[in-house]
């Protein structure tokens, strides 16, 4: 699916993925209209906060003209950051009331993530405009979780492109190994996958950008593994 951050007043927009090149808006339906309306958003990503499997979503917001007050009286140019969190079925609720780190209002633009103190969450550095950059950890209660750090061999060396599916309890995950995050940034190499309450990976698929296919069964979560590229077959 496709995630846009756009200008104060015009909403944020989410396109679903039907599948064969076509997306269908899913702005209105998943509650972003309403979240983002009065934000004018920049960095943004999909990330698992809690752990729970599904991807919520983070965006850093701030205005672009500094004296937009005085044309918009219902505008601002600091503004604060959002957690939109997946409750399920394609619906979106701002949670920016978790923590501190979410009611700063500041001009931010960029969004990276990545999980800085490998506790299996998430964290994000947001870059601010004329200001010190934030560092917001996430200390989520979540649930079980397991890290992926890809090794290529005939492929690139850091797997760029490569595509992971996790199946465990009946359900299956899907990420891709991607360094690029939304407006400058980039992320966290490694593949964080949230399990909920499954302790161990059943199967985990990896197809390599080279074309090859490898399997791993029965990884145990919470923790870090790294999984080379099996040249072999």
């Amino acid at each position: 699916d496709l995630f846009v951050t756009n200008f104060q007043w015009e909403s944020n927009t989410l396109y679903s993925n039907l599948g064969g090149g076509f997306f269908a808006d899913a702005t209105v339906a998943s509650g972003i209209t309403r979240a983002s309306m009065a934000f004018l958003g920049f960095g943004t990503g999909f990330f698992d906060c809690d752990s729970d499997g599904d991807l919520d979503l983070f965006v850093a917001n701030g205005h672009v003209y500094d004296n937009v007050e005085k044309v918009d009286r219902a505008a601002a140019y600091a503004q604060r950051n959002q957690l939109l969190e997946n409750i399920g079925e394609g619906i979106f609720v701002d949670s920016s009331d978790r923590g501190p780190g979410l009611a700063l209002v500041q001009v931010s633009r960029g969004a990276a993530f990545g999980d800085i103190d490998s506790d299996g969450d998430l964290d994000i550095a947001v870059n601010n405009s004329n200001e010190r950059p934030a560092l917001l950890r996430n200390d989520a209660d979540g649930g079980e979780w397991l890290g992926l750090r890809l090794r290529g061999a005939a492929s690139n060396r850091d797997a760029i492109g490569a595509r992971i599916a996790l199946t465990t309890g009946g359900r299956t995950l899907v990420r891709e190994v991607r360094r690029n995050a939304s407006y400058l940034s980039s992320n966290d190499p490694r593949v964080l996958f949230g399990l909920g309450n499954a302790e161990v990976a059943e199967r985990v698929e990896i197809r390599w950008p080279s074309g090859a296919v490898q399997v791993v069964e029965a990884l145990p979560g919470r923790q870090y593994v790294a999984i080379e590229e099996d040249t072999s077959r």
